[in-house]
């Protein structure tokens, strides 16, 4: 027999380890990853206190926002601030990210302000996001509110916090 054709089942054999331990190591890592960022991943109900940036006086009263984190990194959000009649405010849309310890999120995202159809502003969200107590329950210790004109121009910032709780239907 040649000696190429003894070595094929050793070959094969050396291959298949090689492949079995290869999709070992992604599906941890993609189980680790999934782990993580199911921790945020689902739907939160927020009831949010806008503040004064400088005195942390609350700025009207609370109201409440819905926001849904989606896996990979992207988030949608929609509010229910009265302080924004007449004008209408769309639903926000975003981005995500761990922070750099367990249970510690950032996110981002711009939602625009028409009135009788054309836009009159754009609102900026930024906050840091805390998990706890729980799996179920977060807080927004610090978020930053920026108003911009239709061609990008700050016109006002405000400050926020918050507290969630995941949507169970």
């Amino acid at each position: 027999m040649n000696a190429k054709l003894r070595m094929l089942p050793a070959a094969l054999t050396l291959i298949g380890l090689c492949a079995l331990a290869c999709t070992s190591a992604v599906t941890a890592h993609d189980s680790d990853d999934r782990g993580d960022s199911s921790d945020l991943s689902g739907t939160w109900q927020f009831q949010i206190t806008l503040r004064n940036c400088q005195s942390g006086a609350p700025i009207g009263a609370p109201f409440q926002s819905l926001l849904t984190f989606a896996d990979g990194g992207t988030m949608t959000e929609t509010t229910a601030n009265s302080m924004f009649y007449p004008a209408e405010r769309g639903p926000g849309h975003g981005v995500w990210s761990r922070g750099k310890h367990k249970g510690e999120y950032t996110a981002a995202s711009m939602a625009f302000i028409t009135m009788n159809g054309a836009l009159v502003k754009s609102q900026k969200i930024s906050q840091t996001i805390t998990m706890g107590p729980g799996q179920d329950k977060l807080a927004v210790p610090k978020a930053t509110v920026e108003f911009f004109d239709p061609v990008g121009n700050l016109l006002q910032t405000a400050c926020a916090v918050a507290v969630a709780e995941r949507f169970e239907p």
